[in-house]
């Protein structure tokens, strides 16, 4: 009987040690939603420093109201999105603390980013504005190479500056493409070209120049 804890205590440490490749659902998070540490990092994409930033980020919405969270995670189960899982958690979360709160998601075995939130949330976050930050700002970003920092970053910046009241700033404008500079060096197809030209001219000159010569000779 004295060591009747001991395959739970072994199920706990499986659970703590998984790997972040493992496929999670909600149901895999804690049951009330983290509040000093709102970053939860099961992915590990991101350094101490960065979860700290992040967490001054995440923590400067409660001026307006807001609980927001951001969970990282490898892959989500089978049949599931970043969307459905964030949802369930968020649906999870609101019963042990219903207030206005937001989670942010990210699979970043596909670069999923899901955001969503609460009703209370509706009027000064709009769906649009939700997807377009998860897609545009954040996911966009994340396929064009830029780190998982800074990409959450933008998008809670994005966010924080709509519910301070500002216009929304839409995602990051991406730099046009810089025209090639044309080189006054001709390439070789250039010289190629040039040089056929030349002698084109050349050969019509001597056919006209040559029926004439032959006429006058023969003329006199």
């Amino acid at each position: 009987m004295a060591m009747g804890w001991f395959p739970g205590l072994l199920l706990l440490g499986l659970l703590v040690l998984a790997p972040p490749s493992i496929a999670m659902t909600a149901a895999d998070f804690p049951t009330t939603p983290p509040v000093q540490e709102r970053v939860v990092d099961q992915a590990e994409v991101f350094s101490r420093a960065a979860v700290g930033e992040l967490n001054r980020s995440l923590s400067e919405l409660t001026s307006y109201g807001v609980a927001a969270n951001l969970i990282t995670l490898g892959r989500v189960d089978y049949g599931s999105t970043a969307t459905t899982v964030a949802t369930d958690l968020l649906e999870r979360w609101q019963q042990q603390d219903p207030q206005a709160r937001l989670v942010a998601l990210v699979e970043t075995r596909t670069g999923q980013v899901a955001l969503v939130a609460s009703p209370a949330l509706a009027q000064r976050l709009p769906s649009g504005l939700l997807q377009s930050t998860a897609e545009d700002t954040m996911a966009g970003q994340l396929r064009r190479g830029e780190g998982y920092r800074l990409t959450m970053l933008q998008g809670i910046r994005r966010l924080d500056t709509v519910l301070a009241g500002e216009a929304d700033p839409g995602p990051p404008v991406l730099e046009a493409a810089t025209p090639a500079v044309r080189s006054n060096v001709p390439s070789h197809a250039e010289t190629a070209a040039s040089n056929a030209l030349i002698w084109v001219a050349v050969l019509l000159g001597l056919g006209t120049v040559i029926p004439m010569l032959t006429w006058w000779v023969f003329s006199r």
